[in-house]
C-alpha cells in the first residue's frame, strides 16, 4: 500500500469513530460516549481507537472544537461596513440557523454539565466573553453601538452573557419543540433579536 493510500486509510478511520462519536452524543448524550460503545459500533479493536485518539475526552474535545469552528464561521458578519445593530442581528440569526441544521448534538453538548464539556460551552462567569471568540464579536458589537450612541451605555460583557442567554432559550425551546413551522420559526428569531435591540438602545 502506498504511503498515500495509508495517509488516506488513517484519515478515513479517524473520520468515522469521530463521526460514531457525534452520533452516539447526538442521540443518547455526552455521557453515553464511551470507547467500548466506539468499538462496538465500528466493529474495531480499542487498540485501533486509540491508535488515534488518546482518549473519550480527546475524543469529546474534537468533538466541541469541531462544534464551534461551525459556530464561528455562521456568525461571520458578510459585510464589515454593517451598524452595529444590523450586525449583531445577522449573528443572532446566523448562529440559530446553523444551530438547528445540528439539533440533537447541540442540544446534547450544550446541556451536559459536565467539567470537559463546560470548558468549552460556560459562557456566564466573570470575564469569561474574553474566553469565547464568539462573545467577544458580540461584545466588540455592542461597544461600537454605544460609541456610536445606537445603544445606551451598558456593561458590554454582561450584556453579551445575557443576550446569549436569552437566544439559547429561543434556540433550544424551537429545538425541543419540534413541529414549529418555518414561518413561525422566523417570526420568534426576527421578534427576539427585535426586543433585543429594543432594549439596547437609549
Amino acid at each position: 500500500m502506498s504511503r498515500e493510500r495509508q495517509k488516506q486509510q488513517s484519515e478515513e478511520i479517524r473520520a468515522r469513530i469521530l463521526s460514531i462519536a457525534k452520533r452516539i452524543v447526538a442521540e443518547e448524550g455526552v455521557e453515553a460516549l464511551s470507547i467500548r460503545r466506539i468499538t462496538k459500533e465500528m466493529d474495531y479493536s480499542a487498540g485501533i481507537v486509540y491508535h488515534y485518539y488518546k482518549n473519550k475526552e480527546q475524543i469529546l474535545s474534537c468533538i466541541l472544537q469541531e462544534g464551534y469552528a461551525r459556530i464561528m464561521r455562521s456568525i461571520q458578519v458578510p459585510d464589515e461596513n454593517l451598524p452595529p445593530d444590523e450586525a449583531i442581528r445577522v449573528s443572532l440569526t446566523s448562529y440559530i440557523e446553523a444551530a438547528l441544521q445540528w439539533p440533537a448534538e447541540y442540544k446534547a453538548i450544550m446541556l451536559d454539565s459536565s467539567p470537559p464539556v463546560l470548558e468549552f460551552t460556560a459562557v456566564l462567569g466573570e470575564g469569561f466573553c474574553e474566553k469565547r471568540p464568539a462573545l467577544l464579536k458580540l461584545v466588540s458589537a455592542i461597544e461600537a453601538g454605544v460609541s456610536a450612541g445606537l445603544f445606551a451605555p451598558c456593561d458590554a460583557q454582561v450584556t453579551a452573557q445575557l443576550i446569549w442567554s436569552a437566544m439559547f432559550g429561543l434556540l433550544i425551546r424551537l429545538i425541543i419543540e419540534r413541529d414549529v413551522t418555518p414561518k413561525q420559526t422566523k417570526k420568534l428569531i426576527e421578534g427576539q433579536i427585535n426586543l433585543i435591540l429594543k432594549g439596547l438602545r437609549p
